[in-house]
């Protein structure tokens, strides 16, 4: 009997395990740099208040994560995906889940890890160390999104392949996934005034700017909430949420004690190897 009818087989998918690693590269780069793009655009049109986004670090830091994470782990995402799907490994292909549910699963599931991966990122104070350069950004825009520490990405793309291991994550749904992530990071992070009604109806399904500005808020009480990226829905089941007044103007970044410069690129490289002050 057959699996390529109903099943998460590669041949039913646009990046199948014949394809080349540049396909999925290049469409997931170019869906997180038209939603940075439009980032920057929604900060023009409709700002939620005028900043000067640091761009020296945060395009410092973007490229040299990207690099080592190149050297490191180059297409090792599509890699690992292209094995379960040939070896039938994994909690979706061990159940043929037709190519629709292995897709929506694998977004579904791996935005869940990313959330309790970000969780331990404010909880260990090993990770918190590589992490609070991201939140030392003291001018939050879509640029942001390119923030952080190239050893942060290295502890994060294992927890990442082990998870599309352990699901059985088929490559358009890995595609699709880090898409839709990658895209959403940046959305998020921009500094926009977005309508209060759409804001409310828009949280109700996934992150907003006036949420996750609330998370790079300069109090740990709330820095330490809405770890969401793409749906809200695991704050609500979590406990983490906090609803946020998209008008609402308060200090972001971190205190003066928790970090250096954060708008010195070498500082920024330094700063998970420098003792400082709260954990989290």
């Amino acid at each position: 009997m057959t699996r390529s009818g109903s099943s998460c087989h590669p041949s039913r998918t646009a990046f199948s395990s014949r394809s080349s690693g540049l396909a999925p590269e290049l469409f997931v780069g170019l869906s997180v740099g038209a939603a940075l793009g439009l980032g920057l655009a929604l900060e023009r049109a409709a700002p939620h208040e005028s900043v000067q986004p640091t761009w020296r670090v945060n395009l410092g830091m973007w490229l040299a994560a990207t690099l080592l994470r190149g050297v490191v782990f180059g297409g090792a995402e599509w890699r690992v995906a292209r094995w379960t799907e040939a070896s039938h490994f994994g909690l979706l292909q061990a159940a043929a889940a037709p190519a629709w549910a292995g897709l929506a699963a694998t977004v579904l599931a791996l935005d869940l890890v990313s959330y309790f991966w970000h969780r331990a990122n404010h909880a260990l104070p090993f990770l918190w160390r590589f992490h609070r350069v991201h939140h030392a950004d003291p001018a939050l825009s879509a640029t942001t999104a390119l923030r952080f520490h190239p050893g942060e990405i290295l502890l994060s793309v294992p927890v990442r392949l082990a998870a599309i291991a352990a699901l059985g994550a088929p490559v358009a749904g890995v595609v699709v996934f880090e898409s839709v992530f990658g895209a959403m990071n940046a959305l998020e992070h921009a500094r926009v005034l977005l309508p209060a009604r759409l804001e409310r109806a828009l949280a109700l399904a996934v992150v907003t700017p006036a949420l996750h500005r609330k998370h790079h808020s300069i109090l740990q009480r709330e820095h330490d909430s809405n770890y969401g990226t793409t749906f809200s829905v695991w704050d609500r089941i979590g406990r983490t949420l906090q609803a946020n007044d998209p008008a609402s103007h308060f200090p972001i970044g971190l205190t003066p004690a928790e970090t250096g410069d954060p708008r010195a690129l070498g500082a920024m490289l330094l700063e998970p190897f420098r003792a400082r002050g709260p954990a989290t």
